[in-house]
Order: structure tokens, then C-alpha cells, then sequence
């Protein structure tokens, strides 16, 4: 036997389950890589964002950096790195992330 909701219960977790829906997404596009530029004949730059804070951002540069490499069949090595602060969840911490892809 099943009893149905109230309205008033069915409008509270309605309200409840959105808004913790829009987080979760929120949360799940926090960092964001960006675009591989070239600075020499093997060595790159790449910049990353994070509203999740500075190691996130530097994170997701790293990676984006190994894939960048592996997609062309080597290995990357990170040459220097440097951050700026943010605030959490309000400006993104950018991240610079430079490296080489060797053999």
C-alpha cells in the first residue's frame, strides 16, 4: 500500500533537490583547462582555472599537459609552475603550468 506525498512535503523536497542539483554541477565544472600554447620548438604553456582552489588548477594543468604529450607519443616534462590566488567557489585560481614533451 503506498501513500502519496502531501504537497506541501512533495513542494519541500523539490526545493531541496534542485538547488542541490544546480551545485552538483556547479561543482563538476569547477576547473577548467585551457588552451596548449607553444613557446619554443618543445616547449609549451598551458593555463588552467579552478573555483575549487589553487592545487586544483595546478592539477588540471598537469594533466592537460600529460595528455598533450602523450597524444603525440611522449613523455611530459614540467618545467615551472605558478599560481594565483583565488576565492573559493567566487574567482577561479588560474594556474600556469610550463613544460616540455620529450622522447
Amino acid at each position: 500500500m503506498t501513500f502519496p506525498l502531501p504537497n506541501r512535503l512533495h513542494l519541500r523536497l523539490r526545493l531541496l533537490i534542485v538547488p542541490t542539483a544546480a551545485t552538483l554541477c556547479l561543482l563538476l565544472s569547477a576547473c577548467a583547462g585551457g588552451v596548449v600554447t607553444q613557446l619554443d620548438r618543445d616547449t609549451y604553456m598551458v593555463t588552467a582555472q579552478s573555483r575549487l582552489g589553487n592545487a586544483e588548477g595546478a592539477a588540471a594543468g598537469v594533466r592537460q599537459a600529460d595528455a598533450y604529450c602523450k597524444e603525440r607519443g611522449r613523455r611530459m616534462q614540467m618545467t615551472g609552475a605558478e599560481t594565483s590566488d583565488g576565492v573559493i567557489g567566487i574567482w577561479p585560481s588560474k594556474s600556469v603550468v610550463m613544460f616540455k614533451c620529450v622522447a
